[in-house]
């Protein structure tokens, strides 16, 4: 477990090993060796962590599985980074940090998950899945320059599955469906409400330029339309 708040029992950043758990309580060992007991109410004070051996040397490649925002270190959940050198226990990057004696939220960064792998780069990308939505194996397939490989035990049901869509469907296109499942001919009205959605400017600016019968035409300023289109583990 570790402290991501300073508190009474442990400082921010700081480890313990969970010695045993208690019907009240439960109790952990510091890494002076002292035993401390943590009530339930002191949970949002922590989090806990399985922890996991493994091995790293030079040019290995990691990732940092948590945010640290320190001034002499900072990290972000995700982040991809090379091993420059590990001496006495201290790792050290090519980009020139050395994790903490305290940060062991890391893995090793040669296969993430599609989620993880968005906003990264590589020269060469292999997926390996048999079940794989459409959005998702895109983000995965673009992540390579080069080239990409699919590793897959079931290619039938990879195919099937990335034929399918998660995008939510508009209104419009929900009636559509159903009209096209039942026959039935396309309304005016959806054409007409198709036609605002696609020219949202045109139209706008359509309403503006007539002046009510009997007024005075007004003034009226420019309007802009902006679209925007657009578990855990340790290391030690």
């Amino acid at each position: 477990m570790q402290f991501h708040r300073n508190t009474k029992l442990a400082n921010r950043h700081e480890s313990l090993e969970v010695v045993r758990v208690g019907p009240e309580n439960l109790v952990a060992r510091k890494e002076t060796g002292e035993e401390i007991s943590i009530s339930p109410k002191q949970t949002r004070a922590f989090s806990v962590y399985e922890r996991q051996a493994i091995e790293v040397a030079p040019s290995d490649s990691l990732m940092l599985t948590a945010n640290r925002r320190g001034p002499e270190f900072r990290a972000t959940n995700g982040e991809l980074v090379k091993v420059r050198s590990v001496d006495q226990g201290a790792i050290s990057l090519e980009d020139g940090r050395t994790l903490p004696a305290n940060y062991h939220e890391f893995a090793h960064g040669y296969a993430v998950t599609a989620h993880r792998s968005q906003d990264k780069t590589v020269d060469t990308v292999i997926i390996s899945a048999d079940v794989m939505k459409q959005e998702l194996f895109y983000v995965a397939a673009s992540r390579g320059r080069g080239e990409i490989a699919i590793v897959t035990s079931d290619c039938d049901l990879l195919r099937e599955s990335v034929g399918v869509s998660t995008t939510r469907m508009s209104a419009i296109e929900l009636v559509r469906k159903k009209q096209s499942a039942h026959g039935m001919e396309k309304t005016p009205e959806i054409d007409s409400a198709a036609e605002v959605n696609r020219h949202p400017g045109r139209q706008m600016a359509e309403q503006h330029s007539i002046p009510a019968q009997g007024l005075e035409p007004e003034k009226v300023g420019d309007f802009g339309i902006e679209h925007d289109f657009g578990g855990h583990s340790l290391g030690h």
